[in-house]
């Protein structure tokens, strides 16, 4: 019996488990159809493909792809009852108060939003057309993943944008002088100041650094140098005016120069805020122009030129704009005001770039973007290799700072030019009111001075009148004027002031 009774239990629960099975009749999503779900969630904007002037063959490409093509599958009908047990009257009846409330319903699309959705393009309509077929909640609301320079596609969207890169074509016109000043000596690489024992340093520190934090944190700080410089690291620019349709990810350099922010007028600051102020950071460093992308030992060299010609566009965009700012008949000058630059850290290898502003030739956008290599060394080669290629990069960090600075007086030196004429306009404004009152001065025959000699009082003053000059070149002066007795009396004031007068 007690094993009858133990059976039973265990006997109900397997039908119950046979009766939920049978319940559940819903087909399982496939682990195509799974994979496709998860990158719906995070994919790429549709305005990022529809606006390529070239499709690469990728994978994004080909889940995009399949997002816009993929039909929903046929749905399951539900089973139904027959129509003996329901009454007509009342469904209708029901139907034409508007039926149930159908809010709670898991996938269920607003009749309003269902609507628009036909205004929409067609790749937003064939993502609907996804979203009622697996009818997850968290389908309905993706989020988007914008394009990285880890995308081979990303390279063809910032040439449709007029960023170009290794353009020798159109080389800079300064682009001779600064590689003569990249070449100069720096005293704190000679022999004395950094010895075959640092170099050797600096090759295991290298050699330790796996990753790309530890590449920028250790081995890079040895080549940059200790140099006093507003600089920041890893720091996404958030801030920044979209440089292409807003499709790309943010730019985050590894390592940028700037100024601080106390060094600009604020008027300017705000001014042209989304063009020189990178981060919502208020102490971060503004206006930047120098640049380094480092990968690791896994990283890419050429993800780290396309990152480095990103951040370039944006500091040389900031550059001209404060230009411009300081004149805004300044022409493009063909001129580089931005440096950029990459570091490997495996293969050693150190890479410095100008790009600069030139004219665009298309009509729907002012100025283009042009990347020019200037040099390259293996900085793992020889101490001297390690010697002109730091010397450069530090030589290339104190011309950009000069640039900067030169730029900043000139914006600085028209704040206060604009402030000292408001100012003397005002002085002067001032000094005409003044100039144009009436002039009360007495003349040298006063108004009294004619009633009392005519015989009549016109005015009711107790001013003293001032008698004839017998020589007009003798001047009194004020302690003799008062001195001075009065020739003559006012009548108004009665015989009482005329007594006292006489004492």
């Amino acid at each position: 019996m007690p094993l009858a009774k133990a059976s039973v239990p265990h006997k109900r629960k397997r039908q119950r488990s046979r009766v939920d099975s049978e319940a559940d009749v819903s087909p399982q999503p496939t682990v195509k159809r799974q994979k496709l779900e998860h990158h719906q969630r995070y994919r790429t904007p549709s305005s990022f493909w529809d606006n390529l002037s070239r499709q690469w063959l990728t994978r994004r490409a080909l889940r995009e792809f399949d997002r816009r093509t993929v039909w929903p599958a046929t749905p399951v009908p539900p089973h139904r009852t027959g129509k003996e047990n329901i009454d007509v009257a009342k469904v209708k009846r029901f139907a034409r108060q508007g039926g149930p409330n159908l809010g709670d319903i898991r996938g269920y699309q607003d009749p309003k939003m269902s609507v628009r959705s036909f205004l929409t393009m067609d790749s937003s309509y064939s993502s609907s057309r996804k979203r009622a077929k697996t009818g997850r909640n968290s389908d309905i609301f993706s989020t988007a993943r914008k394009s990285s320079a880890y995308d081979p596609a990303f390279k063809q969207h910032l040439n449709d944008h007029g960023v170009y890169k290794n353009n020798r074509a159109q080389k800079p016109s300064n682009w001779a002088n600064i590689n003569e000043r990249l070449a100069k000596p720096r005293p704190s690489l000679s022999p004395s100041q950094f010895s075959e024992g640092a170099f050797e340093t600096f090759l295991q520190t290298n050699e330790d650094a796996l990753t790309e934090n530890a590449v920028m944190r250790k081995a890079f700080p040895i080549i940059a140098g200790t140099a006093d410089l507003p600089s920041q690291e890893n720091l996404r620019f958030g801030n920044l005016k979209d440089l292409t349709d807003g499709s790309i990810t943010k730019a985050q350099p590894d390592f940028y120069d700037g100024i601080r922010p106390m060094e600009l007028n604020r008027q300017i600051r705000e001014q042209i805020s989304e063009y020189i102020e990178p981060s919502t950071k208020k102490d971060a460093p503004l206006l930047p122009n120098f640049f380094t992308e480092g990968k690791g030992p896994d990283g890419s060299a050429p993800v780290s030129e396309l990152q480095a010609m990103y951040d370039g566009a944006l500091g040389a965009r900031g550059m001209h704009e404060l230009r411009l700012y300081v004149d805004p008949e300044t022409p493009v000058d063909n001129s580089a005001y931005t440096i950029t630059s990459t570091y490997h850290g495996t293969s050693g290898v150190l890479k410095l770039y100008t790009i600069h502003c030139t004219p665009s030739t298309n009509s729907n956008r002012g100025y283009e973007y042009r990347m020019t290599q200037l040099r390259g060394w293996d900085m793992t080669d020889n101490l001297d290799t390690f010697r002109h290629g730091a010397g450069a990069l530090r030589n290339a960090r104190d011309w950009a700072r000069e640039k900067r600075e030169e730029l900043v007086t000139a914006a600085n030196g028209k704040i206060l030019n604009a402030d000292y004429s408001t100012l003397s306009s005002s002085t002067q404004s001032f000094a005409s009111l003044s100039s144009n009152r009436p002039n009360h001065r007495e003349s040298e025959t006063s108004a009294d001075e004619l009633a009392l000699n005519n015989g009549t009082d016109t005015r009711p003053t107790l001013r003293t009148p001032v008698g004839a000059r017998t020589n007009p070149s003798t001047r009194i002066s004020p302690n003799q004027r008062l001195k001075k007795k009065p020739v003559g009396v006012n009548k108004r004031l009665g015989t009482g002031y005329r007594e006292l007068q006489k004492i």
